[in-house]
């Protein structure tokens, strides 16, 4: 039965592909990175950026010659199908494990989010290793040691330390592991009885810590053995956050909320810091204009720059200045900064606000910390989130090179969706017509030619094609004097002629117009067996369903937790897990919540999805304690 929902859940997902987006400092950068190898390549100002395990991870798919979504969905499958396994051993229930690897499996939300290639989706699986691993290393405490304990103990060491490092928010995983740690000393004979053996402290705190600590290490001697500079990634980098950490304690009174570098900030740090002063060029000009205009969609201020724009934008800006010729150079920049403007602030030149504050988080918390109890409840509701709408990705929009390096590194399994455009327009001869989204330029076009349409008097033909699967596409047209016209291709009606816009109009036919989305195996499937054309909606079906499945969920959680305060009959393994798992789940709420009210949006789905199997487990691991102490 197992190999079949395998086999049925591989082929839901057989044609879907990591999609390929123009976002160069999210799915593109991780794409590019694992193309050069993450340590290849020249330097610049996105060389290591982020942290980089995931572009790991998508090189050694690559390596293989594995595509990254079939990888990260096998990975999935073997990861929950562990941790289902641990909690059947723990609990004598069969069912209970099996529920927990289907519910994880068949996630809607997931599995429309394995189409992004973002660290999120591997850090779910990571997730699910440490669940599935440390259950394990409990279940073996007494065993003499074996395979499977040792087994068990490698998998939550490694889980952990990657868990760690592949997103910067990574140090909330330490709030448990500090948690475990004084619960330990209370129980010290059996958590710590010695140093030499494979003790639950050595398997569970010591070990995870110390693989902690050696990726780090390992991550900041390749970055300095390459880069010449010691640092996890750059935007870790103690002089950059040392200037961020500085501009944002400028004090230049009340300010729009999320957004803490105003520019009257601005304007008095220019007054105090020169190195910053170099910048000015940058923020005051069109540059600066531009991003504050893209910055106020999101945030409602006309004219300012939004935090979760701003710390891409100080280092834009000295990318232009030149402080990125070397990582070290660029490093020393922006401690200049900070260096100058700490000076101003020990003069009194210059008011501040206190500095133990995080540079992330807007240091006027007056104008913020009341919107935290309403950002932290709508952030831990998103955990229930089955609507895979909330993690779906933007029609494609990758550039050619972009896209070469997608299909490369993630291993594409699908053709583009294409569109082709074949008819006629009135337009003198050596005119170029060419398909493009809006606002870009075709990549290649079409120059008129004789002969004439015999049909149309004044027309010449054209057939347009284009591998895409933007849906913003414009048919463009240039005469040779550089006149431009263009009309929406969604404008456009096979048959049917019509008016280009713009300056320039020209009338223009369409015998064919094609888009070709390539059918699913389930649509080919369903469509062979009916007769007729069929598209069926599975994925938000499927999201309705798991809706109630969820409210099924926290009642049976709430159910659990009654019982355990009516009879008193707690299992006390049970209730320390279901603690550190509601640590991890409101930890991470909390800090989304503060960084939502104060600095940029966080209520997004893909930051709290990682944690749908910690609370899954946790909820089979409370349903399995009740069915024991009732037996």
């Amino acid at each position: 039965m197992a190999l079949v929902l395998v086999l049925v859940r591989l082929m839901l997902t057989a044609d879907r592909d990591v999609v390929a987006l123009n976002a160069p400092y999210d799915e593109y950068w991780f794409i590019h990175n694992a193309a050069r190898m993450v340590w290849g390549g020249d330097y610049n100002l996105m060389a290591f950026a982020h942290l980089p395990i995931y572009s790991m991870w998508l090189a050694v798919l690559n390596l293989l010659g594995i595509p990254a979504r079939l990888g990260i969905d096998l990975a999935w499958i073997a990861s929950t199908a562990y941790a289902g396994y641990s909690l059947t051993r723990f609990s004598g229930k069969v069912w209970l494990g099996a529920a927990f690897w289907v519910f994880c499996v068949f996630h809607p939300v997931l599995i429309v989010l394995f189409d992004r290639a973002l660290s999120e989706t591997l850090l779910v699986v990571l997730v699910a290793l440490m669940l599935g691993s440390s259950l394990e290393i409990w279940n073996t405490r007494d065993a003499a040691p074996s395979r499977r304990g040792g087994v068990a103990t490698a998998l939550f060491a490694v889980s952990f330390a990657l868990a760690f490092h592949i997103r910067k928010e990574g140090s909330l995983f330490l709030l448990p592991i500090g948690l475990l740690v004084l619960l330990s000393f209370v129980r010290r004979k059996q958590w710590w009885p010695s140093l030499s053996r494979a003790t639950l402290g050595m398997r569970l705190i010591a070990l995870p810590l110390l693989a902690t600590l050696l990726v780090g290490v390992i991550l900041v001697g390749l970055n300095y053995a390459r880069w010449g500079l010691a640092a996890r990634y750059e935007l870790a980098a103690p002089g950059y956050v040392r200037a961020m950490a500085a501009l944002s304690r400028v004090d230049a009174g009340p300010g729009p909320l999320h957004v803490t570098v105003s520019r009257r900030s601005r304007q008095l740090a220019y007054q105090f810091s020169p190195t910053f002063r170099e910048l000015q060029g940058f923020f005051e000009g069109e540059s600066g204009r531009v991003l504050a205009a893209h910055s106020a969609r999101f945030i409602g201020h006309e004219g300012e720059i939004g935090n979760g724009w701003f710390y891409w934008a100080l280092r834009d800006a000295g990318a232009i200045a030149g402080w990125h010729r070397n990582a070290r150079y660029a490093d020393q920049k922006y401690a200049a900064i900070a260096d100058e403007l700490q000076a101003a602030f020990d003069k009194g030149q210059l008011k501040a606000y206190p500095s133990w504050i995080p540079s992330l988080v807007d240091p006027d918390f007056h104008k913020w910390i009341g919107h935290v109890p309403s950002s932290t409840w709508t952030i831990l509701g998103l955990l229930f989130e089955t609507n895979p709408d909330w993690v779906r990705p933007p029609d494609e929009n990758a550039t050619p090179k972009q896209l070469a390096e997608f299909i490369e590194i993630a291993g594409r399994r699908n053709p583009l969706p294409s569109v082709s455009v074949r008819g006629w327009i009135v337009l003198p001869v050596g005119s170029s017509l060419g398909i493009a989204p809006a606002g870009g330029e075709p990549s290649d076009w079409v120059v008129l030619a004789p002969p004439q349409r015999a049909d149309v008097p004044g027309a010449y033909s054209f057939n347009l094609g284009l591998s895409t699967a933007g849906s913003d596409l414009r048919l463009i047209a240039k005469t040779t004097d550089g006149k431009s016209t263009d009309i929406p291709l969604s404008r456009l009606r096979q048959g049917v002629m019509t008016q280009t816009e713009g300056a320039l109009q020209a009338t223009l036919g369409v015998d064919e117009l094609i888009y070709g989305k390539p059918t699913t195996q389930l649509e080919r499937g369903l469509s062979w067996l009916t007769g007729r054309q069929v598209a069926p909606d599975w994925v938000h079906k499927l999201g309705k369903v798991y809706g109630g499945i969820n409210i099924m969920l926290r009642l049976a959680l709430l159910g659990a937790v009654l019982y355990w305060a009516v009879t008193r009959r707690v299992n006390v393994p049970v209730l320390v897990f279901c603690g550190l798992a509601a640590v991890m789940v409101l930890s991470r709420a909390a800090l989304l919540g503060v960084l939502d009210a104060s600095s940029w949006d966080g209520v997004q789905v893909r930051y709290m999805v990682p944690l749908v199997p910690i609370f899954t487990f946790a909820v089979l691991l409370a349903v399995s304690s009740v069915l024991r102490s009732r037996r």
